[in-house]
């Protein structure tokens, strides 16, 4: 009965996550455009669209159905479900919606490599997404998504909107500055932006790709060791 429920008022959230990934997709691919149209003579831009698409699977999921995962949650509550219930009926519904998104991410690839081949002869991708869908990628994003919707829930319903925004700017801050910082650093810049990219550069190379999988692991654990303390004692009211 409260799987039905669940599924029910999560009955709008796929077309929600297909506006934000098809959405970010379009910016993604307006900007080649525009990039290649004034600034870039070769012509061979990446798949930004796609990139962008991937990017707004999280958005999708912790905003399904116009809604974050604190509101979810009150709703579940104060209707007469159990916390229980809650954490497990919405986590498959965002993992079957993150899985949704990143199939339609990759159709978007295709699609988007498909069109600057058309628009651009002998357009070659110098970034290899091919990478970021292989199943190893894929699983540790599918592990990934829930785990971060619970803790953005568990932190919004003890800290409030406040506690979400100051995530979401940390969150967004940290996707935009390092991948430009890394950039920075690997052209040999002296910026201070190119400063930090060698420091993340550094410490990527301090670790072996193992060791890291296993500090994602006890990260991953540990925000939802807080998503569900947080959920757990928290006091909800009419």
């Amino acid at each position: 009965m409260a799987a039905t429920q669940y599924f029910k008022a999560a009955r709008r959230d796929p077309l929600w996550v297909l506006g934000w990934v098809i959405g970010f997709w379009l910016f993604g691919v307006m900007l080649v455009l525009i990039i290649n149209a004034t600034v870039n003579d070769e012509q061979d831009y990446a798949c930004m669209g796609t990139l962008f698409s991937l990017a707004g699977v999280l958005p999708g999921v912790l905003l399904r159905g116009n809604t974050n995962g604190f509101v979810r949650f009150r709703l579940a509550v104060t209707m007469g479900q159990t916390r229980k219930s809650f954490l497990l009926w919405d986590t498959v519904i965002t993992l079957l919606v993150a899985g949704m998104g990143i199939l339609v991410s990759w159709l978007l690839w295709h699609a988007e490599t498909g069109l600057y081949s058309l628009l651009y002869p002998g357009y070659t991708n110098d970034i290899p997404l091919e990478l970021v869908f292989r199943w190893q990628i894929l699983v540790a994003l599918l592990v990934a998504l829930p785990v971060v919707t619970i803790f953005f829930t568990g932190i919004t319903q003890h800290f409030g909107m406040k506690g979400f925004g100051v995530l979401w700017i940390l969150l967004w801050a940290g996707c935009m500055l390092i991948p430009a910082a890394v950039s920075g650093a690997s052209e040999g810049g002296t910026s201070l932006l190119a400063r930090l990219g060698n420091g993340v550069l550094w410490l990527a190379g301090a670790l072996s790709p193992a060791a890291w999988a296993g500090v994602g692991v006890v990260l991953l654990i540990a925000l939802m060791i807080v998503g569900v303390q947080c959920l757990s004692r928290a006091e909800v009211k009419l």
